[in-house]
């Protein structure tokens, strides 16, 4: 595996097909590193990532900008700035913004999103 250098910018936006207003970046993909996969997401306001589970990816995401709230197994909770989550396989998680504002989140899977 050589070393990479990515542009956040640069890369193709896409709407993921499964939530409500969640757009995405791939920054670092399976082709790249079979370890773990990172993606640069935008939830617009009013936008949902619905309550989920991944069978085989422990999912982190952490949160640049905005407010959301998490689901995360039972419990809801505010997400802000600097706020960090772990779902392992078979936990339940999802992210919906209530506010004005989008909200900047780094999600990191592992292994990898294929």
């Amino acid at each position: 595996m050589q070393g990479t250098t990515v542009k956040a910018a640069e890369q193709a936006e896409y709407t993921h097909p499964k939530h409500k207003d969640y757009h995405l970046r791939d920054l670092v993909t399976a082709a790249v590193n079979p370890d773990l996969s990172v993606h640069l997401g935008r939830l617009e306001p009013g936008g949902e990532i619905y309550v989920h589970t991944h069978d085989a990816q422990t999912e982190i995401f952490h949160i640049l900008s905005g407010q959301a709230v998490c689901t995360m197994g039972e419990k809801k909770i505010e997400y802000g700035p600097g706020t960090c989550g772990t779902a392992p396989p078979g936990i339940l998680h999802g992210l919906k913004n209530e506010g004005r504002e989008p909200v900047v989140l780094m999600a990191m899977f592992t292994p990898p999103l294929k």
